[in-house]
C-alpha cells in the first residue's frame, strides 16, 4: 500500500482570501460590485463567526448635531429673543438628510448593482407617515376643543402637510413666516414638506444618472447645478423691501442644502463594496449613523500630521454657525442672500469633522444630547403645535415672538413628553415591524379587550376592571374623531385681529363714501406757485399761523396707512372727525407716489398727509424722497415711525427723522416711542396695536398734526 502523501491544510479564511476568492465585476459607471462565483456542489460554506455585537459602530457626534440643531429651532420658536437666528437648525437637517439619503443609495446601488425605489419609499413612509399623521390628529382635535384662532385655515393646513405640500400651500396662500396675523397650528410643517418633496425625486434623478457612463462625474455635475442654481435663485428672487416667506418656504429656492449633502456623499462615494459606508436606513432626524468602513472618508485628511487642519475645519464650522444663529435674522436680505449658504457650508465642515474625529466625537456625545437627538423628529414635529395652543390657553402673545418664560417652560415640558411617547410607542415600532405590523398589534390588543370583557361576564364573581379599560378607550376613540370633526365644524374665516382690521376697512370706507364729493386740485408744481421757495426757507409771502391750540380739523387731513392704520380707524375718526383715511394691509413706503397721484386725481390729497407706512419695509433715503416728491411741497407731512420685531423697523425710522430734518414742513409722529413707553398697548401679534393702543395710536398722530400745523410752513 502506497504511502500517502499528506493534504496541505487549508488557509483559514479571513478578510484578504474572502475577498481574492471574490470576483469584482466593474459597472458602466465605474463602480464595482462583487459578483460571487457559484459554490461546487459538495462545497460545505465554513461557518462564520458571530458578530460580538448586532449593531455595527455608530458614527459618533451626529446625534448630537441633530440635537443642537432641533434645540436652535425650538429654542428661537419659544424665546426668539436669545437666539434670532436659531431657524438655520433646519438648514443643518437639510444637510444631513442630503448626505444620509445619497450615501444609502450609492450604497445599494454599489453593493447590489441597482436602486429598489419601493424599497425606499417604503422605509420613507415608515419613518415619517406614521408620527406625522399622530401629531396632525391629535393637535387638531386639541384645537377643535379650544376653537378660536388656532383654528384659522385648519382644513388647508391638514390638507398640506398629508399631500406633502404645506410649503407650497403657505405660498399660495401669502402666509407669512415671520408677520402672519393668525397663528398658523402646522406652520413648521414647510420644512417637512421640502424634505418629503426632496425624497420623491432625488432617487428618480439618481437612478438617471446612474445609468449612463461616468455616473459619479455626471452625477457631481447636476447635484452642483441643483445646488449653486438654486442658491442664486434664493438671491434674485428674495424683495429686500418685501416679505422674503417666498423664497424662505419654497423647495426651488430652499434646495441648495439638501443638494450640498447629497454633493457631499457622491464625492466621497465608494468606489467598491468594501469602501460602503454602512448608513442607516433612516432620514436625518433619527436612527443609528454607522461607521464609515474603508471609505474615501478616510483619504481625505492624511491621518496626523494634518490633524490640526480638520480641527480648525470643525473649530471654523461650529464657530460659524454659532454666529449665525446669533446675528442673522429671518428677514434681513443678508440671510438669503448668502447666509443661508454659509450655514449648510459650516454643517458640511461640522459633519466631516465629526466623520474624522471620532474620538474625540464620542467624548463629547453625551447622554441628554443623543437623547434627544435620537428624537429630534417628534420634537420637531410637536414641538410648534404645542406652543401654539399652549400660548392660546395662556392668552400670550403669538407664538414666534414672544418672550413668556412661562409659555415656553411649560411648551417644552409637553413636547419632551409627546416625542418621548411617540417615539417609544409609534415610531420606533414602526421602524422594526412596519405599519402593518403596529395595525395588527393594536387590532390584537383590542381583541383581548373585547375577549377579557366576554370573560368577565360568564364569571362567577364579575370584575369591571375590563369593562372600564372598554369604556376608557372607546371614549377616548370617539372623542378623538369627534374633536377633529368639531375642528373642521368650527373653524372661523378669519381671526379675531383680521376681524377688527376689516372692521376697520368697512368703517373707513363708510367714512369716505359719506364725506362731499372732493374737488380734483391740479397737479403740483412748485415753479406755479409764486409763493413757493424752493430753496427750503419760508416765503416770505407766507402769512405765520396763529399758535394752534389742537389739531387741524379732520376734513383737512388724508391718511395713507397700512393694517396698524386700519385697525385704528375708529379712534383716528374720534380724535379727528372728516379725516380720510386710505390704508391696506401689508402696504409699503414704496407704494406712496403711486397713491398720492391717484388721490390728487380725486381731490383726496388734502393740506395735512400722515404717511404711516413704516411697518412692512425697509425705507431708503431716495424712498423717502421719491414720495415726499409725490406728495408736492403745498402740503404738511407726518412721517408714523413703526414699532414691531422686525430687523428694518429701526433703518426705516431713522429714514423718516432723517427726512424730516432734511424737509421742513415735515414732521414725525414716534409711535415707536409711544410704544416703548407702553409695550402692553400691542395685541398678541406684536405690531397692532389693541384697544388701547388704538387710542394712543390717534393721540400720537393728532399730538404730531399740532407740531405741523404751527411750523406754519409748507415743505420744498
Amino acid at each position: 500500500m502506497a504511502a500517502s502523501t499528506p493534504r496541505e491544510p487549508r488557509p483559514t479564511p479571513g478578510p484578504s482570501t474572502t475577498v481574492r476568492q471574490l470576483g469584482r465585476v466593474r459597472m458602466p459607471d465605474g463602480l464595482e460590485r462583487l459578483d460571487r462565483p457559484a459554490m461546487p456542489v459538495g462545497t460545505v460554506r465554513k461557518p462564520v463567526a458571530p458578530r460580538t455585537s448586532s449593531r455595527p459602530p455608530r458614527i459618533y457626534g451626529l446625534d448630537s448635531l441633530r440635537a443642537v440643531a432641533v434645540l436652535a429651532v425650538v429654542v428661537y420658536h419659544f424665546l426668539p429673543a436669545l437666539l434670532p437666528g436659531g431657524f438655520i437648525g433646519v438648514d443643518v437637517f437639510f444637510v444631513l438628510s442630503g448626505f444620509l439619503i445619497t450615501t444609502l443609495l450609492v450604497r445599494e446601488r454599489v453593493q447590489t448593482g441597482r436602486v429598489s425605489l419601493r424599497h425606499f419609499w417604503t422605509r420613507r413612509v415608515r419613518r415619517i407617515i406614521p408620527a406625522m399623521v399622530a401629531v396632525v390628529v391629535v393637535c387638531t382635535a386639541a384645537a377643535g376643543v379650544i376653537g378660536g384662532d388656532v383654528l384659522v385655515g385648519i382644513k388647508l393646513q391638514v390638507l398640506g402637510a398629508l399631500t406633502f405640500a404645506s410649503n407650497w400651500f403657505a405660498i399660495a396662500q401669502g402666509t407669512s413666516y415671520s408677520a402672519d396675523l393668525t397663528p398658523q397650528l402646522f406652520a413648521n410643517f414647510w420644512s417637512l414638506a421640502v424634505e418629503e418633496q426632496f425624497y420623491l425625486f432625488w432617487p428618480l434623478v439618481l437612478l438617471a444618472v446612474f445609468s449612463v457612463r461616468r455616473s459619479r462625474a455626471t452625477g457631481l455635475v447636476v447635484t452642483g447645478l441643483f445646488a449653486v442654481g438654486s442658491a442664486v435663485w434664493m438671491a434674485v428672487a428674495v424683495d429686500p423691501s418685501g416679505d422674503p416667506s417666498r423664497v424662505y418656504f419654497g423647495t426651488d429656492t430652499h434646495l441648495f442644502g439638501l443638494m450640498a449633502g447629497a454633493f457631499f456623499a457622491l464625492w466621497f462615494a465608494p468606489r467598491t463594496p468594501r469602501d460602503t459606508p454602512v448608513v442607516p436606513d433612516d432620514d436625518l432626524f433619527a436612527g443609528e449613523s454607522l461607521l464609515p468602513v474603508q471609505s474615501r472618508f478616510a483619504r481625505w485628511f492624511p491621518p496626523s500630521r494634518r490633524r490640526w487642519s480638520r480641527h480648525a475645519l470643525g473649530l471654523v464650522s461650529a464657530l460659524g454657525l454659532v454666529v449665525l444663529s446669533l446675528t442673522m435674522s429671518i428677514d434681513d436680505s443678508f440671510t438669503y442672500r448668502g447666509g443661508l449658504v454659509l450655514a449648510s457650508l459650516f454643517s458640511l465642515g461640522l459633519i466631516a469633522f465629526l466623520i474624522r474625529s471620532q474620538p474625540l466625537a464620542r467624548r463629547v456625545e453625551v447622554s441628554p444630547l443623543r437623547w434627544v437627538g435620537v428624537r429630534s423628529y417628534g420634537i420637531y414635529l410637536w414641538h410648534w403645535p404645542i406652543v401654539v395652543i399652549v400660548a392660546s390657553l395662556m392668552g400670550a402673545e403669538n407664538p414666534g415672538r414672544s418672550s413668556s418664560w412661562s409659555v415656553a417652560l411649560v411648551a417644552t415640558a409637553v413636547t419632551a413628553l409627546a416625542a418621548w411617547v411617540s417615539y417609544k410607542y409609534l415610531e420606533r415600532p414602526v421602524m422594526i415591524a412596519g405599519i402593518r405590523a403596529l395595525g395588527t398589534r393594536v387590532t390584537g390588543r383590542a381583541r383581548r379587550l373585547l375577549a377579557s370583557v366576554r370573560a368577565e361576564r360568564s364569571a362567577p364573581t364579575r370584575s369591571f376592571r375590563a369593562r372600564a379599560r372598554l369604556v376608557v378607550v372607546s371614549v377616548a376613540a370617539l372623542g378623538l374623531v369627534a374633536a377633529v370633526v368639531l375642528a373642521g365644524v368650527r373653524e372661523p374665516t378669519t381671526s379675531s385681529l383680521e376681524a377688527q382690521i376689516l372692521e376697520g376697512a368697512a368703517a373707513a370706507q363708510q367714512a369716505n363714501e359719506a364725506q362731499p364729493a372732493p374737488t380734483p386740485e391740479p397737479s403740483a408744481d412748485p415753479s406755479a406757485d409764486p409763493s413757493a421757495d424752493l430753496s427750503g426757507s419760508p416765503s416770505p409771502l407766507a402769512e405765520p399761523s396763529p399758535e394752534p391750540t389742537g389739531p387741524p380739523p379732520g376734513d383737512q387731513v388724508t391718511v395713507i396707512g397700512d393694517s396698524v392704520s386700519l385697525i385704528s380707524v375708529p379712534s383716528l375718526q374720534a380724535a379727528l372727525p372728516g379725516v380720510f383715511v386710505d390704508a391696506e394691509v401689508s402696504r409699503q413706503m414704496s407704494t406712496v407716489p403711486e397713491i398720492a397721484t391717484v388721490l390728487r386725481d380725486a381731490g383726496a390729497l388734502r393740506e395735512y398727509v400722515v404717511v404711516s407706512l413704516g411697518t412692512n419695509s425697509t425705507v431708503t433715503e431716495k424712498t423717502m424722497d421719491d414720495a415726499l416728491a409725490a406728495i408736492g411741497p403745498d402740503h404738511r407731512v407726518v412721517l408714523v415711525t413703526g414699532s414691531a420685531d422686525r430687523s428694518w423697523i429701526g433703518p426705516t425710522n431713522d429714514q423718516m427723522r432723517a427726512a424730516a430734518e432734511r424737509h421742513p414742513g415735515v414732521v414725525v409722529a414716534d409711535w415707536e416711542a409711544a410704544v416703548a413707553a407702553q409695550p402692553d398697548v400691542l395685541g398678541k401679534d406684536g405690531v397692532h396695536p389693541g384697544a388701547a393702543g388704538q387710542e394712543l395710536y390717534a393721540r400720537t398722530v393728532a399730538d404730531a398734526l399740532v407740531r405741523a400745523e404751527a411750523q406754519g410752513v409748507t415743505q420744498p
